[in-house]
């Protein structure tokens, strides 16, 4: 989703219970990302999704452990992009009241065709709202894509960090693969732009 909350990619049919990295795995992005996304081109995710040199989730607390303050400044930044996604919920919600509460039984395949036909009307109706705004001149200070800031104020997530000490510290998981170089370099990128306000810290 670029920053006018366009929904570019979407996966529907999935029951609530399914957990986000595995719903993810049947959409295009997932399935086609080397044909749909150019060279030097990636999506920001986040920690339920996986590490990859095209897909880029913040850095995750070890277990018993912290992270770097680098690694913490990172994953603020990194928030502040991905809240975008909620304004982008907030927006669809607000145009089309009917997913606040969409309760229905699901007991046959005709149910869920329903629900999911329900919810792809609404996605596509959210994008023409958008491409109608910009077609009259309207800009990110108005309209739906300001309205939706506003509604998602104080949406940046902060997970709870332990105390600094001598724990193990940084990311663990994903150590020496070719997505943990692309975040170790994005997060050099943020560091060393002269357009960043991010500083590096000792620590």
């Amino acid at each position: 989703m670029p920053h006018n909350l366009l929904i570019v990619d979407y996966a529907l049919g999935h029951p609530g219970s399914v957990h986000n990295a595995y719903a993810f795995r049947s959409t295009p992005i997932y399935q086609e990302h080397a044909t749909l996304l150019p060279d030097d081109h990636w999506i920001w995710a986040d920690s339920a999704y996986p590490l990859e040199p095209w897909c880029i989730p913040p850095f995750k607390k070890p277990r018993n452990g912290r992270l770097t303050k680098n690694q913490r400044t990172f994953k603020y930044h990194l928030s502040s992009i991905r809240v975008h996604v909620e304004h982008a919920f907030a927006a669809i919600k607000g145009h089309f009241q009917s997913l606040r509460d969409l309760r229905r039984n699901i007991h046959s395949e005709n149910d869920l065709r329903t629900a999911v036909h329900w919810i792809q009307c609404c996605l596509i109706l959210h994008n023409m709202i958008i491409r109608l705004e910009e077609a009259r001149g309207w800009h990110e200070n108005d309209g739906t894509v300001n309205w939706a800031r506003q509604e998602g104020r104080g949406m940046t997530d902060e997970e709870f960090e332990a105390p600094d000490g001598n724990q193990v510290v940084g990311d663990r998981l994903y150590e020496g693969t070719l997505g943990q170089a692309c975040r170790a370099t994005l997060m050099d990128l943020l560091f060393d732009s002269p357009a960043s306000r991010a500083q590096r810290r000792d620590g």
